[in-house]
């Protein structure tokens, strides 16, 4: 009798042990908005001597959490070529010019992701979307890590901070003059803050 009454007692502590919770978002669901003052994406590219850099800043756009998907996010960030800047007023206007970005035709720079992973600080996390330059649309991969969040935050804000890095071949979008003087590839990293919306 003795084991079928043990049998109960356990029965009964695991009826009315809690039930297990899940594991707390990374982050809050909602709209997060870029920070357009305080987010750039640094480019570099190298030539037969030296070679050019500059940023793209003055950014658009959100990465938006739904509540029933919280491990996952929509990414869609516009840069405009207006605002980019190496520095040097003429090398800024050829790069503005037809030769290279065509800003009079294709005003803006953009990258958008649907159903990316959500950045961690531990390890870099790849991300797969589109990026979208000089009117043709590529797959790419941009390597995110989450840097941190802030300790003290505003009540119902939310803000984050990551760092990302991308290369692209610059003659897949139509931008390939100057080659072999000056490299296909340009690398890109990226720096970006986002604060969640208020409600």
């Amino acid at each position: 009798m003795r084991r079928p009454a043990q049998a109960a007692l356990l029965l009964s502590i695991v009826a009315l042990a809690p039930a297990a919770t899940a594991p707390t978002p990374l982050y809050a669901p909602g709209t997060y908005r870029v920070d357009n003052l305080a987010t750039r994406a640094h480019f570099h590219v190298k030539a037969l001597v030296g070679g050019y850099e500059g940023d793209f800043v003055a950014p658009e756009g959100a990465v938006v959490i739904d509540p029933a998907q919280p491990d996952r996010a929509t990414v869609d960030i516009v840069f405009p070529v207006e605002k980019l800047t190496t520095g040097d007023a003429s090398i800024d206007a050829m790069l503005k010019g037809d030769s290279f970005f065509d800003m009079a035709k294709f005003p803006t720079i953009r990258f958008m992701a649907q159903n990316a992973p959500l950045a961690r600080s531990d390890a870099p996390t790849p991300i797969a979307g589109e990026l979208t330059m000089h009117g043709q649309t590529r797959p790419v991969t941009l390597s995110v890590r989450l840097v941190g969040t802030p300790p003290d935050e505003a009540p119902d804000l939310s803000t984050m901070h990551f760092s990302g890095a991308m290369t692209v071949e610059r003659s897949q979008f139509g931008m390939g003059f100057g080659r072999p003087f000056v490299s296909d590839k340009v690398d890109l990293s990226v720096d970006a803050i986002f604060s969640r919306a208020q409600l």
